[in-house]
């Protein structure tokens, strides 16, 4: 089976899972995200962290998924802003047993597991204000922008794939990703705003002039956030952050554009539309 048709194939069926949890509800949206979150997560630390069996690690992956459920449930205004403060105890933790580690860079390790709550969990953790609308001061779930922003950010993936692979001359960052190309990034920019028109009929809970200001951010940096998982597996030496997907690697390889791209369009929704 060629490359591409196992792309094709694991691809859709990811899209698939993912689409349909939004859809049918939010506690089954949050439970795909969780695990989206967690997986993601042990891959980053499986990649930056030699020794895989330790405390940290796992305060790490249980902050991160903590993080993502205590803010499913703030943005609804259920909690208050006090529950992000278990983080505090987590991070005083992953100080002091690093004193009981005999890794001689366990202090190194400890700055890892931080970066991969911020890096991986905290772009998660943000999408849930993108499925939660306040509507005369009650929150509601509303999925259209979430949806939006998914079907652009895979829009972008797919045809600056296969206009890179068509027309691809020139190398957009070379030496960080040799394979990716000008010709693929215009090429997915100019179908990914393109869609941004259907996509405000669709969810007209944006005016189009948003969905295309959003559709850019998406592109640009999205972009960057694949280059910059590109950068951490040239640093490591690997090809893939792992073997979830055939086809496209880990779930850290499937979302690489979602942990730079989504903070960017919820501090534009926040600064600029709502």
């Amino acid at each position: 089976m060629s490359n591409i048709v196992k792309r094709t194939v694991s691809g859709a069926f990811f899209v698939a899972v993912v689409i349909g949890s939004i859809l049918l509800h939010p506690y089954a949206y949050a439970g795909v995200m969780t695990v989206v979150v967690v997986w993601a997560m042990l891959e980053y630390y499986d990649i930056v962290i030699s020794d895989r069996i330790r405390a940290g690690r796992v305060t790490g992956v249980l902050s991160g998924a903590a993080l993502f459920t205590a803010s499913f449930f703030y943005v609804q205004g259920i909690v208050s802003g006090d529950v992000f403060l278990f983080l505090i105890p987590a991070i005083i933790f992953l100080f002091i047993s690093q004193l009981y580690s005999k890794n001689q860079k366990s202090f190194r390790d400890v700055t890892y597991i931080i970066t991969g709550i911020v890096y991986v969990a905290l772009p998660f953790a943000l999408c849930n204000s993108l499925v939660f609308l306040s509507v005369d001061g009650q929150f509601r779930y509303s999925p259209d922008i979430l949806l939006g922003f998914f079907i652009l950010l895979w829009t972008n993936d797919t045809f600056a794939y296969l206009t890179g692979i068509i027309f691809g001359r020139r190398r957009l960052f070379e030496r960080i990703s040799p394979k990716k190309s000008w010709e693929g990034f215009f090429g997915g920019l100019i179908c990914t705003v393109a869609l941004s028109l259907p996509v405000a009929r669709l969810f007209p809970v944006l005016p189009f002039y948003h969905w295309m200001t959003v559709a850019a951010i998406i592109v640009i940096f999205g972009v960057y956030g694949d280059l910059i998982e590109s950068l951490l597996k040239r640093n490591y030496k690997i090809k893939d952050s792992g073997r979830f997907l055939p086809g496209h690697g880990g779930i850290l390889d499937r979302f690489d554009s979602v942990l730079l791209a989504a903070p960017v369009v919820y501090f534009y929704l926040k600064l600029v539309v709502f």
